[in-house]
């Protein structure tokens, strides 16, 4: 396994260099009209803060420089990361403490630059992959490479290249997932502990832990063993809570400054209309939408109002090994506690939703299982049930007025997202000189739209953050 997690580090840092190479070629004026030019804009912010327009424009990539980097939220774990949680620094004073502490300590302790964050990110990100597909896909080293090269590519890991916590949030549940694959529980508080500081939505983590016990309760009716697991699964996450907490009283003098914070966040739910900060973010928001979130509250439904089925009964007495099938539970119960929470803080606003699900490690464990367990069945209900959604999405689409026209580069990663997931689903059905061909094309495509995602970010555009 050594041998195999090196050889995937490896593509992971080839990747690197791939994704580098294509932005830097989209930086030459010449390249970017003869090529993407052609079929896409890019953004650029004109005015200050208070006054500004956000307007599309036909100029080549930006270049890639540390200050690029810090914008967004950026700044403010920047801003946290050299000062913290004191009140003598008056960056971000409103809204820091809603920025748990685990992302900028590392920050802090790195005394990295927005740029050297950003790569280190990256680093923890393939590494966080690769432990993730070397544990949960049971497959050959070329079907391991081949997903893990397409994980580290899918059109929403830009979120990974950038001075953010979701790197930190996917590693720290990589840790508690191996915790509960091994059943070392050690590992499981530290990995849950730590993952507790990286941000608020992790609650969602617990509570879709708390709720996959109570369906394993509602099965086998073991009060104590329900306690127990409760209690002892709650622990390291109520202690990292209560330590974050903690952290910031030391800097802030403030008990309750996390809860101060969160005022600002006013939601504004509104289901009169779509909207979102961005076409691309709302192409993205609808595949999280269509092809996550429903099938995710299907598949839950049917395991609670339909558990006398044979194949549905066979699930439920597999989940208290607390291996695939628990950890499958978790990841599609965080996903829709993700859109319900979403729906109801902002209604039809979806900007930020697909970070929110894309870029989170639930995700990403909730693909390795299915794909490991599509290498063991039939391709067939498989094709029918992606076939659905996708006419499904264009019967949508073709109803929506919001984003204009349907044909356009800005919903590509939308569209990149159906194609890569049909072809990890006929994958097998293929030679492997074809799923190398079809694999390496696909992660090309992936990787122009993520280095656009990028320059759009660096033109400080609202896009995806």
């Amino acid at each position: 396994m050594k041998k195999q997690f090196q050889y995937l580090i490896c593509f992971g840092i080839l990747n690197f260099i791939l994704f580098t190479g294509v932005f830097k070629l989209l930086q030459n004026e010449k390249v970017y009209i003869n090529t993407l030019g052609l079929i896409s804009q890019n953004y650029e912010r004109i005015g200050d803060w208070n006054n500004f327009e956000i307007k599309k424009t036909s100029k080549p990539f930006v270049q890639i420089t540390t200050e690029n980097f810090e914008t967004w939220d950026a700044a403010i774990y920047k801003c946290i990361s050299e000062s913290m949680y004191s009140r003598e620094s008056h960056c971000y004073e409103n809204i820091r403490a809603a920025f748990f502490p685990l992302f900028p300590l590392l920050w802090k302790i790195t005394h990295s630059s927005c740029l050297g964050i950003s790569i280190l990110n990256y680093l923890i990100f393939i590494i966080s992959i690769a432990i993730l597909v070397l544990v949960l896909l049971n497959t050959t080293l070329l079907n391991k490479i081949i997903a893990f090269t397409i994980l580290i590519s899918l059109p929403s890991s830009i979120n990974y290249y950038i001075p953010y916590s979701e790197s930190l949030f996917l590693f720290t549940m990589t840790i508690a997932t191996l915790g509960i694959f091994k059943k070392k529980y050690w590992m499981f508080f530290i990995g849950c502990f730590l993952l507790a500081m990286v941000r608020p939505a992790t609650i969602f983590v617990l509570f879709a832990i708390l709720f996959a016990e109570l369906i394993i309760f509602m099965r086998n009716k073991e009060w104590r063993s329900f306690i127990k697991e409760v209690t002892f699964k709650s622990l390291p996450f109520i202690l990292g809570y209560c330590f974050t907490i903690f952290i910031q009283y030391l800097y802030s003098g403030s008990w309750t400054a996390l809860f101060d914070a969160r005022k600002y966040w006013k939601p504004t739910v509104s289901f009169t209309h779509f909207s979102d900060w961005s076409v691309e973010g709302f192409g993205l928001s609808i595949f999280v939408i269509f092809f996550l979130c429903i099938p995710a509250i299907v598949f839950i439904l049917s395991l609670l109002f339909s558990n006398r089925k044979p194949v549905i009964k066979n699930y439920l007495e597999n989940l208290s090994n607390y291996k695939s099938e628990y950890l499958l539970i978790v990841s599609i119960l965080y996903l829709i506690g993700m859109f319900i929470f979403s729906l109801s803080t902002q209604g039809l606003d979806f900007h930020s939703f697909p970070r929110y699900i894309l870029a989170s490690p639930l995700f990403y464990i909730a693909i390795l299982i299915l794909l490991n367990n599509l290498g063991n069945k039939s391709c067939r209900l498989f094709n029918i049930i992606y076939f659905i959604l996708t006419v499904s999405i264009i019967l949508f689409l073709s109803n929506v007025e919001y984003g204009g026209s349907k044909i356009q580069f800005s919903f590509f990663g939308l569209y990149l997202f159906i194609l890569t997931g049909a072809y990890l689903i006929i994958k097998k059905v293929i030679s492997h000189p074809l799923q190398i061909f079809f694999a390496i094309i696909l992660i090309l495509l992936n990787t122009i739209w993520n280095a656009y995602l990028l320059n759009a970010f660096f033109s400080n555009a609202w896009i995806f953050t």
